[in-house]
């Protein structure tokens, strides 16, 4: 069973007020490059024990209860899955049978994540039937070539870049770069919902953030 956590009404400033949820740590790949200590999710305290809560089971939901969630939200509802985890999924192949569940009720609803799973066949398959059936997973990458990769399979992406840097305005192939709006202007995720928009061809960078923004940077300069 994947424990999921459901917040109705997000109090946090940058996302807005809506819906979001936590997945237990568990869904999260191995592979990614902030898998442990550099992962934003652990970096605060209380996204970091309200996520250990949820992933040993001590709050939250199963899969079931996010889909009868997701299904009784009102039409067109913005909504973000993942403030922290990823998509369950079985030894790195994104598990086919909960994502097409989650696309179900998100019909008529305006879902959108992030996956750091790799980008093998299997995954970006997944991913496009989901975009392509109204519920938005967006590639994360660390540089803006990986960006301009996850982009030529037909995904969309965002980027962590580095806070201490200027910021491209266009990746290596050309497409735009445009800095998360809800960090350098006043805008929540909610108002703005650029992330949600699956046939985007822009990259979404996102400045790193929060208490580990150095240990980020130290990643990104080595990728």
């Amino acid at each position: 069973m994947v424990q999921v956590h459901i917040t109705r009404l997000s109090s946090n400033k940058k996302t807005g007020k809506m819906p979001v949820t936590t997945s237990e740590e568990s869904t999260c790949p191995t592979t990614c490059p902030f898998y442990g200590g550099s992962c934003y999710a652990k970096s605060g305290f209380h996204l970091r024990q309200h996520w250990q809560k949820v992933s040993n089971k001590e709050r939250g939901t199963d899969w079931d209860g996010l889909t009868k969630f997701v299904k009784d939200l009102k039409p067109n509802q913005i909504w973000r899955h993942n403030q922290a985890g990823d998509m369950p999924h079985f030894e790195g192949h994104i598990r086919l049978d909960l994502l097409k569940d989650l696309v179900q009720a998100n019909k008529g609803r305006r879902g959108y994540t992030y996956t750091h799973h790799k980008l093998i066949t299997h995954n970006v398959e997944a991913m496009k039937f989901s975009n392509n059936n109204g519920f938005t997973i967006n590639a994360s990458t660390e540089s803006l070539k990986d960006a301009d990769t996850a982009i030529s399979k037909g995904l969309p992406a965002v980027c962590v870049v580095d806070n201490s840097k200027d910021v491209p305005t266009e990746t290596p192939d050309g497409h735009k770069v445009v800095v998360c709006p809800a960090q350098v202007r006043d805008v929540t995720c909610k108002d703005c919902g650029l992330c949600q928009q699956s046939k985007r061809t822009c990259v979404v960078a996102f400045l790193a953030h929060g208490n580990k923004a150095k240990e980020v940077n130290k990643t990104l300069s080595n990728n």
